[in-house]
């Protein structure tokens, strides 16, 4: 996880409810689908947005499914950090 990821991640942590892998998770999607000079904010806004009122975990799920050879298949096995 670089800084960017992780600050975002950070931010996520205090407006959503989740496990930690779920939100590192998000964290690290949205931080992959925004352009070079995207703010934190910006990140956590994708996030908040794609999510709505869904599920955390299964949006996790569903965003690291969409390209699973740049995040890995296992993202949720292992260690949280």
């Amino acid at each position: 996880m670089n800084r960017f990821e992780d600050a975002i991640a950070r931010e996520l942590s205090t407006r959503v409810r989740a496990r930690t892998r779920t939100v590192r998770a998000l964290a690290r999607w949205s931080a992959a689908a925004l352009p070079p000079g995207a703010m934190v904010a910006d990140g956590v806004a994708l996030v908040l947005e794609r999510l709505g009122d869904g599920d955390p975990d299964e949006l996790a799920a569903e965003v690291m499914a969409e390209v699973p050879d740049r995040f890995g298949r296992n993202w949720q096995s292992g260690p949280a950090h």
